[in-house]
């Protein structure tokens, strides 16, 4: 099982750090044929070179993030390979809706974590089975607008299942503190470029 695991966090930071750094290339906007060159490059370069102390790139970067959760593992690998669309009208990978309740709920988790609400939600993952069925109904709803953070939700209620991640805890599969750094920021951002 420990095996798997590895197998799982290795693999999506493995895709994760190769298509950014194809997407940072700007190649996929000129040539589909030298992006996926590069990629293939790139999966072996930071896989086999060694770095630092012979840790190659992606050991170095789970050595400093630690494993991501399922979710937030697919959310990255869906907005980076959602870079090297060649249609004109990219539609949004989330929706205003979807994107605002990740961030209110990802501050809920970690305000409560670290004991600034007196109700600790986190606990919740790993016996609360209304959290599950919350969960399972959310999904579902997702999955019949046809919104792709059903169908990741839906990977990621598989991936508890099989208890492929070390953690018992609901909450590690579909939320860690990257993703919720990673929204704040996206957040942010498209607050700056309207006061603008």
């Amino acid at each position: 099982m420990l095996l798997t695991i590895e197998i799982i966090q290795q693999i999506i930071y493995s895709l994760a750090v190769a298509l950014l750094l194809v997407y940072l290339s700007r190649l996929p906007k000129h040539s589909l044929f030298f992006s996926s060159l590069l990629f293939c490059s790139l999966l072996l370069a930071i896989n086999l070179i060694p770095l630092y102390r012979g840790s190659s790139l992606v050991e170095i970067l789970r050595g400093a993030i630690g494993d991501v959760s399922i979710a937030s593992g697919c959310i990255m690998l869906a907005i980076i390979a959602k870079q090297f669309d060649f249609r004109e009208i990219k539609p949004r990978l989330f929706a205003p809706l979807e994107k605002n309740g990740l961030i209110i709920v990802g501050s809920l988790l970690y305000l409560s974590t670290f004991s600034f609400i007196s109700f600790d939600i986190y606990a919740l993952g790993y016996v609360s089975q209304k959290l599950l069925i919350g969960v399972i109904i959310i999904t579902f709803l997702l999955i019949a607008y046809d919104r792709v953070l059903g169908y990741i939700w839906f990977l990621t209620l598989v991936a508890y299942y099989f208890h492929l991640q070390a953690s018992n805890n609901l909450w590690d599969y579909i939320y860690d503190p990257v993703l919720w750094l990673v929204l704040l920021i996206d957040a942010a951002k498209q607050l700056i470029t309207k006061i603008r």
